[in-house]
């Protein structure tokens, strides 16, 4: 990890949620938008500070192209997003729902927009709620643009939780060894790294933080998005892959090895070589200008070249942000440049069942000369032999 980059732990200024209000209102003034609604709860955390469950009582952020924007929230939650939020908001509140004729969400919703007015939302928005919106619908994800390009205060938040997430790898390798069940794996090292987000980040919003420690033994490996028994107990040999997915206070990060227990079996050497070569490719073209696509495309055809090509069932890469999964995607379609201030991960990966997997996926910080990683955990074939 570069040590240069800050640490924070704070939460966002009112200037930082100002610079991201400004800079959606320059995409809504490109657009030619006279409002934009926001009901994406990660937008809504991302622009306000507060984060909230999706149920039947909806929150909607109204930002008109000048002026104070509108929050409509039920009055269940006056108190809660008073507490969290730190942008500066006028609150519209709704006593319940259902309600009687006239008190619903969307009478006091509908009052904020205008028939004439060109009127920006999410292509996430539920049917239910853009049918309630007046005004000429343009779907446009402004938003999710403008959390393409972490600012130096996202990137610090992310270099914290990176720290988290290389303490909870660092435990789960002393931990993992045959028969220690996984149950037993996610317990201990989620306790570790929840215990140290509460000592950095005491007021922590447990409604944007999540921990996951875990590893996928070699009978499952092959499958990485497998739902397993939590009984399920770890194996000699391997390939192992662990998985640190976790988010601190509304930054979403991760790490993952490939790694044995004991020995390597001989026909395992050969993928996670190829593996390990692809990803110190990707790392190489993972550059600022290079389209995204063209890297994965680049990487594909090396594990095909060496023979694993009907073994890879993924991209190179995602993003990061507040979530652990989000754009940018480093994968074939996604034909948009990397830029620097951009928050991804490189994990090309081979999955063969009957062996197991081979990936290993870092969060790396794309910057103006190339990139570098924010997590760190052992990655050399004798580093990720755990001796017994």
């Amino acid at each position: 990890m570069n040590s240069k980059l800050k640490v924070i732990k704070d939460p966002p200024s009112k200037d930082e949620l100002s610079n991201r209000l400004e800079k959606v209102r320059l995409l809504m003034e490109e657009e030619n938008l006279d409002y934009y609604v926001v009901f994406d709860p990660i937008n809504i955390y991302y622009l306000t500070n507060f984060a909230f469950y999706v149920h039947e009582r909806p929150f909607i952020l109204v930002i008109p192209k000048k002026g104070i924007p509108k929050m409509v929230i039920p009055l269940l939650e006056k108190g809660h997003f008073k507490l969290r939020a730190i942008s500066d908001l006028e609150f519209i509140h709704y006593y319940e729902f259902p309600a009687p004729e006239g008190e619903n969400w969307f009478d006091s919703y509908r009052k904020l927009l205008e028939n004439n007015a060109r009127v920006g939302i999410e292509s996430t928005m539920p049917m239910g709620i853009a049918e309630k919106t007046l005004g000429k619908i343009i779907v446009s994800d402004i938003v999710d643009k403008v959390r393409l390009i972490k600012s130096d205060y996202e990137i610090g938040r992310s270099v914290h939780a990176c720290r988290v997430a290389n303490k909870g790898h660092k435990k789960l390798l002393k931990i993992c060894r045959p028969d220690v069940m996984l149950f037993t794996i996610f317990q201990e090292v989620s306790q570790v790294m929840m215990t140290k987000i509460i000592q950095d980040i005491p007021n922590v919003n447990h409604y944007a933080t999540s921990t996951l420690g875990a590893v996928w033994p070699p009978s499952m490996s092959h499958d990485p998005h497998i739902v397993p028994n939590v009984f399920q107990k770890m194996e000699e040999g391997g390939p192992h892959v662990s998985i640190i997915q976790i988010q601190v206070d509304g930054y979403g990060v991760e790490l993952e090895r490939t790694f044995f227990l004991g020995f390597i079996p001989d026909e395992a050497r050969k993928p996670f070589e190829v593996m390990f070569k692809a990803r110190a490719l990707a790392y190489d073209l993972a550059k600022p200008g290079t389209i995204m696509s063209e890297i994965d495309k680049k990487v594909r055809k090396f594990i095909y070249d060496k023979g694993y090509g009907d073994y890879i069932i993924h991209r190179t890469g995602h993003g990061f942000g507040i979530t652990n999964h989000e754009a940018p995607y480093i994968a074939e379609g996604y034909d948009h440049k990397l830029e620097p201030g951009m928050l991804i991960s490189i994990e090309p990966g081979i999955y063969i069942p009957g062996l197991g997997g081979f990936r290993h996926s870092d969060t790396v910080l794309v910057t103006k000369d190339g990139n570098t990683k924010l997590t760190k955990a052992p990655e050399e074939l004798e580093d990720v032999i755990i001796p017994l």
